[in-house]
């Protein structure tokens, strides 16, 4: 049997992706995958290190705006796109295509709805992509991860709830191994602070306003800029401030270790970050970001808050004082603490990837 994955663009497309694939090999290594999205991209890095077969094509995305020259530019790599999907599905005749978004998969699930393989998409946020809204009509399955999704697909499409699919790494983490790899120390809790794999400068401004107001803490903030805006963000570094306070990093491919070792995590509400905090039952401060198509962050956030597992903050209320106040009223207050946990420990899909294999298998050619 020969499966596609595709998804890209940020690590909340890709992640849903190799964890499909992963539990589809874990089925049976009989099963070959291909992952299809750009090439040096993200995907291709991050599909290649957990090692997936990779085929690359051309696509770009369309802008959110009125029609203009991108347009045309966005349609004509779109053509060029599904010629190259047509391509791959000629040397990798799949059983059957699934996309987790992002507008790299459009041209592969296209081309293969169009030649009748079977297709499925994975919506991660409470409100769809464009491309799987896109894809949608002609789609032979759906996998939902927020009920409130379901309103912007089709009535008539098959479509199922599962969750967001994680990797295998979140269910079996020990805290004193992670707290021995990061090399951090017991004895303070730790705060992990992310804007997803691209970072958030809402978030980063904020970090900096404490580090400036607030040179020491009573706990250790583990910061993730993003890779390209850590220089930027070190070059605002003030020169006094305790480094036993703050750790800096741009990247980090130990993130199932960082949320083991956390007790509170500050995190834009992407819906793999969401689910990825949640298989780990951690409080959480979300910041969504308000660019996001859809503002759909702010749907998956204000979800997360409703059920008691965060507290939100929007990008235009951040700021360094503001974020302090709210981490420290949930560290120093455990009762709410343990509550937020439970809460989002509630919200948790630990067999979504089991569920999402079985319908690929179901619907297999």
């Amino acid at each position: 049997m020969k499966v596609i994955v595709s998804g890209g663009g940020t690590g909340g497309h890709i992640y849903p992706a190799i964890a499909i694939a992963k539990e589809l090999q874990s089925r049976d290594p009989e099963i070959e995958i291909l992952y299809v999205g750009k090439k040096n991209s993200l995907e291709e890095e991050l599909a290649k290190r957990n090692g997936l077969e990779f085929a690359s094509l051309r696509v770009k995305g369309l802008p959110r705006k009125k029609i203009n020259k991108d347009s045309f530019l966005s349609i004509y790599e779109l053509i060029k796109g599904l010629g190259d999907a047509g391509k791959i599905l000629k040397n990798f005749p799949a059983n059957v295509v699934v996309g987790t978004g992002g507008y790299v998969c459009a041209p592969i699930l296209l081309r293969a709805q169009r030649s009748h393989i079977p297709t499925m998409i994975q919506e991660q946020n409470a409100y769809p992509g464009k491309a799987n809204r896109l894809i949608a009509k002609n789609v032979d399955s759906i996998a939902l991860s927020f009920e409130e999704a379901k309103k912007y697909f089709p009535e008539d499409r098959n479509m199922i709830q599962t969750g967001n699919p994680i990797r295998k790494d979140f269910q079996s983490m020990d805290r004193e191994e992670s707290l021995g790899k990061l090399k951090m120390p017991h004895e303070k809790p730790i705060v992990l602070s992310l804007g997803g794999s691209g970072g958030q400068e809402s978030t980063n401004e904020a970090i900096l306003e404490m580090m400036e107001d607030s040179p020491t803490l009573s706990f250790q903030l583990v910061h993730i800029t993003g890779k390209a805006h850590y220089e930027d963000f070190m070059s605002k570094v003030p020169e006094e401030y305790d480094k036993e306070s703050y750790k800096i990093l741009d990247y980090s491919h130990e993130i199932p270790d960082w949320l083991c070792v956390s007790s509170l995590v500050v995190a834009s509400s992407s819906a793999m970050t969401l689910a990825e905090i949640s298989a780990m039952a951690k409080p959480s401060i979300l910041i969504p970001k308000a660019y996001t198509a859809g503002n759909h962050q702010w749907h998956n956030a204000k979800s997360y808050e409703a059920a008691g597992a965060a507290f939100v903050i929007e990008e235009e209320n951040i700021n360094g004082l503001k974020l302090l106040g709210a981490i420290q009223s949930i560290l120093l207050d455990k009762e709410k603490s343990i509550s937020m946990a439970k809460a989002s420990k509630s919200l948790s899909h630990l067999d979504a990837a089991e569920k999402i294999a079985d319908e690929i298998l179901r619907i297999a050619k």
